[in-house]
C-alpha cells in the first residue's frame, strides 16, 4: 500500500504542477522564484505540521519543483537563446542591487539537476528516524539557497543565495553525520567561508572599479572589454578562480570535500557533491569569465594543469582508498577536474562539455552516494575489505552499481561519456588548432585518468559485490533495496541515460548560450 502511494502521487504532483505552474505573463505569478520558494515553503510547513506527516510534505513539495523544472526546459526557447523567464524587481537602488531571475541553455538543465537530487534525496531519508523533521528543514533549506544561486542574475543575490547554503550543510554533517563529523563540519565550512570570502572581495572590485557600479552580471559580462582594465583584469580573475576552485574542489583546496562528503548523511552528500559543487564551474561561466575576458586568456593555461593535477592526484588517492564512500568522494573530486579543463579550454566544444558535465557529474555522483548509504545501512560498514559476495544477497543493489561504474567510468549510453567525450574533444582542438599548446601536453595526461577511474571502480565493486559471501552483520538480515529506496536511484540513472542516449536537445540547448558567450570572450571556435 505504501509503494503504491508513493508511485502514485510523486508523478501525480509533479504532473500538476508541470501543467498548472505558474509562466510569464503579468496575469500569473513568476515561474522562476516559485521554483526557488518551493524548498522554502516545504521547511515552513514542515515546521507547523506533526513529525509523522515530514516525510509527504516534503515529497510533495520535491515532486512539485520537478514538475516546474521540467516545464521549465519543455518551454525553453532553444532557437531564440538568451535569459528567458527573467523577474526583476529592485531592492537597493542606491547600490544599483536588483533581485533578478533568468535562465539561459546553461542554467535550465541544472534546474533539473536540483530538482531531481532533492527529490531522489527526499526519498532515501525516508526511513530516518534522529530529528526527521529538523533533517528536512536544513535539507530543504539546502535546495532553495542552491536553486537561488542557480537562478540569480544580480551577484549580490547569487552571493547570498550561496552563503544559505552553507549553514545547513554545516548542520546537517554535524547531527546527522557519522565518524569525525564535527570535524568534517568545520573543515568543509571553514574552507568555502574562506571561497566565499574570495568571491565577495572580488564581486565588490567589480562593481565599484566599472563605471555604473552594477550588481547585473549580465551588465558587467557586457563591460569586460570597456569597463575593466587589462590590469584589473589580470589582477582580478585569479582571485574568483580561486574562489570558485575551492568551491569545486580544485587542487590544492579540495581536501575539505572527501572528509564532507564520507561524513555527511546520505542525502546531504547527494547534494552538497551532486548540485552545490558544480556552481563553482557555473560561477566561472556565468560570472569571471565574460566579466574578466582578458584576464582568463591569460590564466587559463594555469588553471588547465591545476585541473589536470586534480584528476591524477584524486584518482590516485581513490585507488588507496578502503572506505568506498571516500572512493566516490574522491571520484567526485577527479570528475570535477574534467569539469574545470572543458573550461580552461576556452573553446566551444570543451565549454558545452563541462556544462553536460555539471549536469552528468551531479546526477551520477548522488546515485553513487545514495548506493553507497544502502550498502552502510545493510552492514553497518563501508570498509571494503569487510564485504564481499553481497550481489548474491542484494541483486537490485549490485545491478545498480554496476550501472553506477559503468557510468562514472564513460561508458557510452551514459551522459559522463557525453560530457568527457567533448571536454577531451575541446582539450585537443585547444592544443592543436586553438591557442593554448599547453593542451598538447595535458590532453594526454588527463585522458590517462579514464584508465585509473575504471581500475578503483572495478576493484571495488569486484571486493565488495563478488566473491565469497563475507559481512560483517548476520546474512539472513541484509534484505535488497526497497521500492522506495530503489525509485530515487532508479530516477538519477534514467536521467543519466536521457542524455547519453538522446544528447541533441540538452546540448542544443547548452549550446545556444555556449555560443554567444566564445563569440563574447573572444574564444576558440
Amino acid at each position: 500500500m505504501f509503494s503504491v502511494m508513493v508511485t502514485i502521487l510523486t508523478p501525480l504532483t509533479a504532473a500538476f504542477f508541470f501543467f498548472h505552474s505558474p509562466a510569464q505573463g503579468p496575469n500569473h505569478l513568476p515561474v522562476l522564484t516559485t521554483f526557488i520558494f518551493i524548498p522554502i515553503l516545504a521547511a515552513f510547513v514542515t515546521l507547523l505540521f506533526s513529525e509523522k506527516y515530514t516525510r509527504w510534505i516534503n515529497l510533495i513539495f520535491s515532486a512539485a519543483q520537478l514538475g516546474i523544472a521540467f516545464k521549465v526546459f519543455l518551454l525553453y526557447q532553444t532557437a531564440v537563446g538568451g535569459f528567458q523567464f527573467t523577474e526583476e524587481l529592485p531592492w537597493i537602488n542606491g547600490l544599483g542591487i536588483h533581485y533578478a531571475l533568468g535562465v539561459d541553455g546553461i542554467s535550465v538543465p541544472m534546474m533539473i539537476l536540483i530538482a531531481s537530487v532533492y527529490l531522489a534525496g527526499i526519498l532515501v531519508s525516508w526511513n530516518l528516524s534522529l530529528r526527521k523533521k529538523e533533517f528536512a528543514i536544513f535539507f530543504s533549506l539546502m535546495v532553495a539557497g542552491a536553486a537561488g544561486a542557480y537562478l540569480s542574475l544580480d551577484l549580490f543575490f547569487f552571493f547570498l543565495f550561496y552563503e544559505l547554503d552553507i549553514l545547513p550543510m554545516y548542520l546537517l554533517i554535524g547531527i546527522w553525520g557519522s565518524g569525525r563529523k564535527e570535524y568534517a563540519a568545520m573543515k568543509l565550512s571553514l574552507y568555502l567561508l574562506v571561497g566565499s570570502a574570495f568571491l565577495l572581495i572580488g564581486f565588490l572590485a567589480m562593481v565599484f572599479t566599472s563605471s555604473i557600479h552594477t550588481f547585473d552580471i549580465r551588465i558587467l559580462g557586457d563591460l569586460a572589454q570597456t569597463g575593466f582594465s587589462p590590469q584589473f583584469q589580470h589582477t582580478w580573475f585569479p582571485l574568483l578562480a580561486v574562489g570558485f576552485g575551492i568551491l569545486l574542489a580544485l587542487f590544492p583546496f579540495h581536501t575539505w570535500s572527501p572528509d564532507g562528503y564520507a561524513s555527511a548523511p546520505t542525502a546531504a552528500s547527494m547534494m552538497n557533491a551532486g548540485v552545490l559543487k558544480t556552481l563553482g564551474g557555473y560561477g566561472l561561466l556565468r560570472i569571471a569569465l565574460p566579466a574578466l575576458q582578458g584576464g582568463a586568456k591569460e590564466w587559463l593555461p594555469f588553471f588547465a594543469i591545476l585541473a589536470v593535477i586534480n584528476l591524477l592526484y584524486a584518482s590516485l588517492v581513490a585507488l588507496k582508498q578502503k572506505d568506498i564512500k571516500y572512493v566516490v568522494a574522491y571520484s567526485s573530486v577527479a570528475h570535477c577536474g574534467y569539469l574545470v579543463l572543458g573550461i580552461c579550454a576556452f573553446q566551444i566544444t570543451g565549454l558545452n562539455g563541462s556544462v553536460v558535465q555539471m549536469f552528468s557529474q551531479g546526477i551520477l555522483t548522488a546515485f553513487a552516494f545514495g548506493l553507497v548509504g544502502l550498502i552502510e545501512n545493510r552492514t553497518n560498514t563501508r570498509q571494503w575489505d569487510q564485504l564481499g559476495g553481497l550481489a548474491a544477497l542484494t541483486p537490485v543493489i549490485g545491478g545498480l552499481f554496476m550501472a553506477a561504474t559503468m557510468a562514472n567510468v564513460g561508458l557510452p549510453g551514459f551522459s559522463s561519456f557525453v560530457a568527457e567525450f567533448m571536454v577531451f574533444l575541446g582539450s585537443y582542438q585547444s592544443g592543436f588548432h586553438g591557442g593554448f599548446t599547453i593542451f598538447k601536453i595535458l590532453f594526454p595526461l588527463a585522458a590517462t585518468t579514464i584508465v585509473v577511474g575504471a581500475i578503483y571502480y572495478l576493484r571495488m565493486i569486484q571486493n565488495v559485490f563478488f566473491g565469497p559471501v563475507k559481512v560483517p552483520v548476520d546474512q539472513e538480515s541484509i534484505k535488497d533495496g526497497t521500492f522506495i529506496e530503489i525509485l530515487p536511484l532508479v530516477l538519477l540513472l534514467a536521467l543519466s541515460l536521457l542524455v547519453g542516449l538522446y544528447p541533441k536537445p540538452w546540448v542544443d540547448m547548452i549550446n545556444s548560450s555556449v555560443e554567444p558567450l566564445i563569440d563574447h570572450i573572444g574564444g576558440f571556435r
